[in-house]
């Protein structure tokens, strides 16, 4: 058995056949030819906290939800302080708000995106086995002592997430992409980075950033209506001061009757 000092400091766990150069490349069925035919979700020839980099894209949908806090659990183990992982899974939110689409109505249209759905299934581990929320992925990665560094939609439908293995962001970058996807499960935009960047340099607090972004216009509506009312709201803009935010602040019943004026006139 290779001794693990002679692992490198990269993991490409459920590769497929995604098999990257420089990177220990792990997957369960051996005719992906990886490096280490193995259960990513009992790795027990790896050792503790030694990659500095793990990715695992597409994967984790592909465990049973029982065993989906057991493999991140694992994962984390293997993973050095302060190293981050990738992990790229299908959210359930964007997948139905592409289904609710008039455009993906017609069935056709409709079987491709429950494909993504549910997987190829072409064979075993190829199904879809779990889904995702923002707040539910977050909770999964901050229960092993991971903390989201960065996140990302790809395709339209998949969070893209980096997570750190700490207590603390002390990037400020990374502080707020973790408090966007955690208060308004999206990903953080340039002018909320910048302004996040600019009132910490000004002496704003974090808990001070984190109170204005749940007071704002798109906090608000976030977590008091449904998610689809977003679209037809102009919520997701730089987040304002406080004070402001309360003045301009729409309210869900307001944007519901809004909603069917526009629909039934």
């Amino acid at each position: 058995m290779t001794r693990h000092l002679e692992f490198p400091k990269k993991a490409n766990l459920g590769c497929g056949y995604d098999i990257r150069e420089n990177y220990l490349n792990i997957d369960l069925h051996e005719r992906h030819g990886p490096d280490l035919v193995a259960d990513i979700t009992k790795l027990d020839v790896l050792p503790n906290d030694w990659f500095d980099e793990i990715v695992a894209q597409d994967v984790l949908e592909h465990v049973e939800r029982h065993k989906v806090a057991v493999a991140l659990k694992e994962w984390a183990r293997i993973l050095a302080p302060n190293g981050v992982i990738q992990v790229r899974v299908p959210s359930l939110e964007l997948i139905f708000k592409m289904l609710s689409q008039p455009q993906n109505r017609p069935a056709n249209e409709a079987a491709k995106i429950i494909h993504l759905l549910y997987g190829t299934q072409e064979y075993t581990g190829d199904y879809h086995l779990a889904g995702f929320t923002a707040a539910v992925l977050e909770q999964h990665l901050n229960d092993v002592g991971l903390q989201i560094c960065k996140a990302e939609i790809s395709y339209g439908w998949c969070f893209d997430v980096h997570a750190r293995k700490t207590d603390v962001l002390d990037d400020v970058t990374e502080f707020a992409y973790s408090a966007y996807f955690k208060i308004l499960g999206r990903p953080a935009d340039a002018d909320g980075i910048n302004h996040f960047t600019h009132a910490i340099k000004s002496g704003f607090s974090r808990d001070q950033l984190l109170k204005e972004l749940q007071e704002s216009r798109e906090g608000r509506a976030f977590w008091t209506g449904p998610s689809y009312l977003l679209d037809h709201l102009d919520t997701v803009q730089p987040i304002a001061s406080a004070s402001r935010v309360a003045d301009t602040r729409p309210t869900v019943r307001g944007a519901l009757s809004d909603l069917r004026s526009a629909i039934f006139g």
